[in-house]
């Protein structure tokens, strides 16, 4: 059985507007027009879709089970139309990008510049984020490609390769910590001192979680857990507390004096990035032209 496209599309404005009346000012028809429309896509799926409440519009059981599948069938049919732009020649399409913080800084910025130089009516989104919010963000297509650590492959998500760029984690302190006095710091002096990290659920918090426990110590007293970067930093700057980041995402304040690297070296770790996108038969044009100026960047 297959689903009209209309139907679809009026079922999901539904959803989104929780009113039949102001759906139809959306789609830019009558109420009527629009009631029949979705009766017919009810007579045709044999249940009832929603309940007509004084309140609004609310989905049934049946209308929430269809809801997952229509968005993704909605979000195809729109890719379709700019794949096929794309490849008209029209140069108009869209490529949103998820990244960890790391390469957006510094690996993004001259890659896009070349590439919207030989593709300058091409829009970008850039979504920064760690690894597991970036394979939600690819599962769910929000992004159409991602660039960070490990992220598992699945049913959803594809590597398609590794990447030459890559960055250390470090521990750091607030230039004025009284451990920056020590030439090298003991790991069990690090670990009687409070932390800001991310939450336990976050990549960079267990893959900190697994070192500490291949050094057979205990985990530290996490005081404050936070995913920005930004926050850790300021965090970091302006107390005793420790934190552990990227290289290149303190940098700036390294320079600036207001953060160090602690000499821990046992603490610092190496990390590889990879590029995923999910897997189709037929890769987006904006996105083949991505991963081929990305390759052009490594030469």
């Amino acid at each position: 059985m297959a689903l009209d496209p209309r139907q679809l599309r009026a079922f999901l404005t539904i959803v989104r507007s929780g009113s039949l009346g102001l759906a139809a000012e959306t789609l830019h028809v009558t109420q009527p027009a629009l009631s029949r429309i979705i009766q017919r896509l009810e007579s045709q799926l044999g249940v009832q879709l929603f309940e007509r409440r004084s309140t609004g519009m609310e989905l049934t059981s049946f209308g929430q089970a269809l809801l997952p599948h229509a968005m993704v069938l909605s979000e195809e049919a729109a890719l379709a139309i700019e794949q096929i732009n794309s490849l008209r020649g029209l140069g108009h399409g869209m490529l949103r990008i998820g990244a960890i913080g790391s390469v957006a800084i510094t690996v993004l910025p001259a890659v896009l510049e070349r590439l919207l130089a030989q593709w300058p009516n091409l829009h970008v989104q850039i979504t920064e984020g760690v690894e597991d919010v970036l394979e939600s963000a690819l599962t769910s297509n929000t992004i159409d490609v991602a660039i960070g650590g490990a992220i598992p492959e699945s049913a959803d998500i594809v590597q398609v390769g590794e990447q030459k760029f890559g960055d250390r984690y470090s521990v750091i302190s607030a230039a004025t910590h009284p451990l920056q006095a020590r030439t090298r710091v003991p790991l069990t002096e690090i670990m009687k001192v409070p932390w800001v990290m991310p939450p336990l659920e976050a990549e960079p918090r267990r893959q900190f979680n697994a070192l500490v426990s291949r050094l057979g110590l205990t985990a530290p007293r996490v005081a404050v857990e936070t995913r920005s970067p930004s926050v850790i930093k300021a965090m970091v700057a302006r107390t005793n507390y420790l934190g552990w980041l990227p290289e290149p995402l303190f940098a700036s304040e390294a320079a600036a004096g207001l953060i160090k690297r602690l000499h821990v070296a046992e603490m610092e770790t190496r990390r590889r990035f990879f590029v995923y996108r999910r897997r189709r038969t037929f890769m987006p044009p904006t996105v083949q032209k991505f991963l081929e100026t990305l390759a052009e960047m490594q030469k």
